[in-house]
């Protein structure tokens, strides 16, 4: 029988203390409930194979995978199999989005970015932080020391929402600073070309990158259940607008979808793990949901 777990909403989680205590508390939960769980465990480590991508040397096939799967893979070695990630995090104006009684999807990410750095540093992997909004503010180089905790949520604590949005930008800018193989974990909202963002990502991929992205949206934005006449104002630009929501509600919902699924189908074809996080959702659920996508 499945252990059932208990957890906090996101503005719960938020009154539990300061945002290290909070990361503890979320990474210690989750994993003791993972242990808990009739499941077989997790890792975050890359497998000792990959398969054959054009570029690679034809002397690290393994030619006895080949005659098991009639599929080319190559080995992998020591210093290609020590993960080494990498947190990207949006602070642009948008994330500061909230609607009533749920948190601001900045906040979310922060949370998320501080529980995912405690996460692999307690299993003693190299972990850095790159906080961006159309350009690159902070960038912290993955260590594996755990005084490196303290360097993620010192810049985590002091750090607001800024600016306008540049992900492609920032991504391409981002991958000069990469010397090898990588995790790569983008938090954001998204709120960006989804064709130049996939081809950003992919290009990562293309390197042999391991890509996850967390879409973090609040619900309003999906379910857009306003009613009457609302003035909305953009979060990142000065304009303003009033309109009859009932008028525009079906529009918008194919809009809003329609933008979704090219997230989901782009990040699909492209080996992009995905997954889109609403702001009301408990931060343990989200972790637990994506390291039990990466069980073995």
């Amino acid at each position: 029988m499945a252990t059932k777990l208990k957890y906090l909403d996101p503005a719960t989680l938020l009154k539990l203390g300061k945002l290290p205590l909070r990361a503890k508390y979320v990474v210690e939960g989750v994993i003791s409930g993972m242990h808990k769980s009739p499941s077989k465990g997790y890792s975050l480590e890359f497998a000792q194979h990959r398969e054959y991508s054009q570029g690679d040397e034809l002397r690290h096939i393994d030619w006895k995978v080949f005659g098991r799967t009639d599929r080319f893979f190559v080995k992998q070695y020591e210093e290609e199999t020590n993960l080494r990630a990498y947190i990207l995090l949006d602070t642009s104006n948008s994330m500061a989005f909230k609607s009533e009684n749920n948190i601001d999807k900045f906040t979310y990410g922060i949370n998320l970015a501080a529980c995912l750095s405690y996460l692999l540093l307690r299993q003693e992997d190299s972990v850095g932080l790159t906080v961006f909004d159309e350009k690159i503010g902070k960038f912290i180089t993955p260590r594996a020391q755990f005084d490196q905790f303290s360097n993620i949520v010192k810049t985590l604590e002091n750090i607001s929402p800024s600016s306008t949005t540049g992900i492609s930008k920032v991504l391409n800018e981002f991958s000069s600073h990469l010397k090898r193989r990588g995790l790569i974990m983008l938090i954001s909202d998204l709120f960006d070309s989804p064709q130049e963002v996939i081809r950003s990502l992919k290009q990562l991929r293309f390197k042999h990158h391991d890509v996850v992205v967390f879409q973090l949206l609040d619900p309003q934005e999906s379910n857009f259940d306003y009613s009457g006449p609302v003035i909305f104002e953009g979060l990142e630009t000065p304009d303003s607008v009033q309109t009859e929501t009932d008028d525009i509600h079906t529009q918008y919902k194919n809009l809003f979808d329609r933008f979704i699924d090219e997230y989901k189908t782009g990040f699909r074809s492209s080996g992009i793990d995905y997954y889109p996080i609403m702001t009301n959702t408990p931060i343990e659920l989200a972790l637990w949901s994506f390291l039990a996508g990466r069980k073995k």
